[in-house]
């Protein structure tokens, strides 16, 4: 959505010919306010979610970033499931097209286990599984792994693009590189701070188009391509504030296990991202005793939607490494 269409829906609202109450009129609706939309029961939450290709086929599980993000942006990765995968999407908790919950209704925890269940929900005994996560989304495959390993086996590697950190003090520090791009009275801003004279974030929908403000431009560190915004349903808000609230309190450290991982996993970054540096990205991979990192050269974080060619032609030869069983 551009920001003339986002500005013209906040005139709107605020001149009363938009009820911004009303389910679907500032962000789309969820798998509640639509039966329509494809969805799954798991640990208390109704959960956006959809395949593609066969059941029985090893699985390739794609974890969105954020938190608070969507999968939207991630479906060119479907394509594999020409080649003998099922291919697995999902919106998490709180987050896209899934049900929303309040703050108080959010920990860590719950995250973790609806990461373990929506595992057993597509995968029989025996069925083998590979992470795709973009952003926060390999940072959650890796907190899995750290956790559980191999999950009896089941795990069999990952592909992680980009995440921000595995602990603390490295997400500290990511911030830091993401938040220096910023100009704090650039237009991004000023659009934001324009919309909300008009509206407020006093309930779900107002708090989700807000924070869907700040997704629009992205931010300079991530090198988007401003011909080919990456789509989304919609963002969040409560769901991404509440986790980072919960890490910045409590801490994290998802490396302590790692060591024990003995699955071959691959790193893909692009070269024009600024907060996820080589370096930084480097420091990460040695986390995982069997890391290879992949640059694309060209692109900066969205590269899975800006440049799904290269993007899966490193998927499918990581995947051809491990032996991971497709089609192909």
């Amino acid at each position: 959505m551009k920001l003339a269409h986002v500005a013209l829906l906040s005139l709107l609202a605020a001149a009363g010919c938009l009820d911004p109450s009303e389910a679907g009129n500032l962000v789309p609706k969820t798998v509640e306010e639509d039966p329509a939309l494809p969805a799954i029961e798991i640990n208390g939450a109704r959960l956006h979610a959809e395949t593609y290709g066969k059941a029985d086929a090893p699985v390739i599980m794609v974890l969105h970033g954020g938190p608070g993000g969507d999968y939207r942006g991630l479906l060119p990765l479907a394509a594999l499931a020409d080649d003998g995968y099922q291919v697995v999407f999902w919106d998490q908790r709180g987050a896209g097209l899934s049900q929303r919950f309040d703050a108080s209704e959010l920990s860590t925890d719950q995250y973790l286990e609806d990461l373990r269940l929506v595992v057993d929900h597509y995968t029989a005994a025996g069925q083998p599984l590979v992470f795709i996560g973009h952003s926060w989304g390999a940072m959650y495959a890796t907190w899995f792994i750290d956790t559980y390993g191999d999950y009896g086996g089941k795990i069999r590697g990952a592909v992680l693009s980009e995440p921000g950190a595995f602990t603390w003090d490295q997400l500290e520090a990511y911030f830091k590189r993401l938040n220096a791009s910023i100009e704090i009275f650039g237009e991004q801003l000023g659009d934001i701070a324009w919309a909300e004279q008009f509206m407020s974030p006093s309930d779900h929908a107002r708090a989700d188009y807000l924070y869907s403000l700040r997704q629009v431009g992205g931010l300079p560190a991530d090198h988007k391509d401003p011909n080919n915004p990456r789509p989304f349903w919609r963002s969040g808000a409560i769901a991404s504030a509440e986790l980072q609230a919960i890490v910045k309190r409590d801490g994290f450290d998802w490396t302590r296990n790692l060591a024990a991982f003995q699955r071959d996993v691959v790193f893909i970054r692009g070269d024009l991202n600024t907060a996820a540096t080589l370096e930084a990205q480097q420091e990460l991979a040695a986390s995982y005793p069997h890391a290879e990192l992949v640059t694309i050269q060209g692109v900066g974080h969205q590269m899975i939607w800006e440049r799904p060619t290269e993007y899966l032609a490193d998927v499918r030869a990581y995947l051809a490494k491990i032996s991971f069983g497709g089609a192909r």
